[in-house]
């Protein structure tokens, strides 16, 4: 596994709480949830609130999360969906960005502290 993903997994089990963020043909949606980072490029999400009915699978998602000053920002795409005493989602790693908010007098800033990007297979495909 690359070292920067394995640093930034550790961040998103210690963090825990985040939001989930996805677009529908009719509006964006939030919810809130409970991440585990699993061993592969991947994690799982618990959804904490009131889910859509809606199936969720190959949707394209934004995971949030944010500590003191350490701000995370996942890119992914849900691979399987489990309903059982709540939705569990399985969610397929593809960018994930850690900043460190930085400040000097009345101005702040956020720094890059790690960044892991899977490009999908077929961008390799089209460069061959």
């Amino acid at each position: 596994m690359d070292n920067k993903l394995y640093l930034i997994q550790q961040k998103i089990g210690a963090i825990q709480f985040g939001l989930l963020r996805f677009k529908d043909k009719d509006a964006n949606h939030t919810l809130q949830v409970k991440t585990t980072a699993n061993e592969d490029n991947s994690l799982n999400c618990v959804v904490t609130d009131d889910s859509p009915r809606k199936r969720l699978v190959n949707k394209s998602v934004h995971l949030i999360q944010k500590s003191h000053n350490d701000y995370l920002y996942i890119t992914g795409e849900i691979d399987d969906e489990v309903n059982r005493k709540g939705k569990i989602l399985s969610i397929r790693i593809l960018k994930a960005c850690w900043f460190v908010r930085r400040s000097k007098g009345s101005v702040s800033w956020l720094q890059e502290k790690y960044i892991y990007e899977k490009f999908p297979a077929s961008t390799f495909e089209l460069a061959s």
